[in-house]
């Protein structure tokens, strides 16, 4: 099993096996190689070899895999974790790490004035890279597993006042006539920003709002992907009254728009167009911007999740409307903002057994 490169440039698979050799197509890259090396090897029923790639390879061909369906967040954050890492450590034969290399390496990272964030980026690349790896045969298992997890701080959330919201929604419209109405909706919900513009005006339907899909801009164009936690993230929620009169009446103002200029029937919600085209992510927080150096849009999701728990609702339906994968993410997030739910259930033991 080899990767050869053509006098072309490009690069391809060569597998040997019952005497004979087969060759893939040529591809752009080694990584992609890589990828085809293993697929030619199972199609003709030779054994994995076991080791053979270097660490750098395993990460190029998990980000290739990557290339087509992660976010360009997704993506900047795995090219991050691996440029944080020892060239020396990436040059090295995957078989030939384990958890007591991976524990020096980011021993060498700390030495080096590298964040545990930083690490922590590191080391997911690492772990995401280490499992694909495994799944081919490259290595038995993976090291990651075993490694001592860097614990990156915890950034305290500060979300803002009922009486702050509500002023940055009031002055808005002095950006865009509809960007009150979006940003109480993000406001309402909790939905993301990139969910937020990806809305269309088939997914509110009798007080609710079916969250379906995200919005990400790549390379300068909009994407339609689902929602940041895939299919758990698509929900149902009920919208309250306030906010679905502020988006009925925007629905009006859009369709008179539309008909005025002879426009298509309306798509997108949130548009400079009449819902031809929706608002970009991007384009969100460029106008909020202007409104408050206070606190962020993302903020907005903040207030919503601790609003309600503050209020004692119950965590697994905050975290339905956040969209989070589980609630132990909720949990994690969010727990300092049940201190009065902790002392009621105190309070609630104590009178038992003092046998009120």
């Amino acid at each position: 099993m080899s990767i050869e490169k053509l006098p072309s440039g490009k690069f391809r698979a060569v597998v040997s096996h019952g005497g004979k050799k087969s060759r893939s197509k040529a591809v752009s890259t080694r990584a992609q190689a890589k990828i085809l090396e293993a697929q030619l090897t199972l199609s003709v029923g030779a054994k994995p070899k076991d080791g053979g790639h270097t660490v750098a390879e395993v990460i190029a061909g998990f980000i290739a895999d990557g290339e087509t369906t992660m976010s360009p967040g997704t993506l900047d954050f795995y090219r991050k974790g691996e440029g944080a890492m020892p060239a020396t450590f990436k040059s090295r034969q995957v078989s030939d790490v384990s958890a007591y290399i991976l524990d020096g390496v980011y021993a060498e990272m700390r030495q080096g004035g590298a964040s545990e964030h930083k690490i922590g980026k590191a080391h997911k690349l690492l772990s995401v890279s280490f499992a694909r790896a495994a799944r081919y045969g490259w290595v038995t298992a993976n090291p990651c597993r075993d490694a001592v997890k860097p614990k990156p701080a915890t950034k305290d959330i500060d979300p803002p006042s009922p009486e702050k919201v509500r002023q940055v929604i009031t002055s808005a419209e002095d950006v865009n006539a509809d960007l009150p109405t979006f940003l109480r909706l993000l406001a309402a919900t909790g939905m993301r920003r990139g969910e937020g513009v990806a809305l269309q005006w088939g997914d509110f339907e009798d007080g609710l709002v079916w969250i379906r899909r995200n919005l990400v801009e790549e390379r300068r164009e909009l994407t339609v992907r689902e929602t940041k936690t895939g299919s758990k993230g698509k929900r149902r929620i009920s919208v309250d009254e306030g906010t679905m009169e502020a988006i009925e009446a925007l629905r009006l103002r859009q369709a008179l728009t539309a008909a005025e200029n002879d426009l298509p029937g309306p798509v997108w919600v949130f548009s400079h167009d009449a819902g031809v085209t929706p608002w970009t992510p991007s384009y969100t927080t460029r106008a909020f911007g202007r409104l408050s150096d206070e606190f962020t849009l993302h903020d907005l999701r903040h207030f919503h999740a601790t609003q309600l728990l503050a209020e004692g609702k119950p965590i697994a339906n905050v975290s339905r409307r956040l969209g989070h994968s589980s609630v132990t993410v909720t949990l994690n997030t969010y727990s300092h903002w049940l201190p009065e739910q902790d002392r009621d259930a105190a309070d609630f033991i104590g009178d038992l057994l003092n046998g009120r």
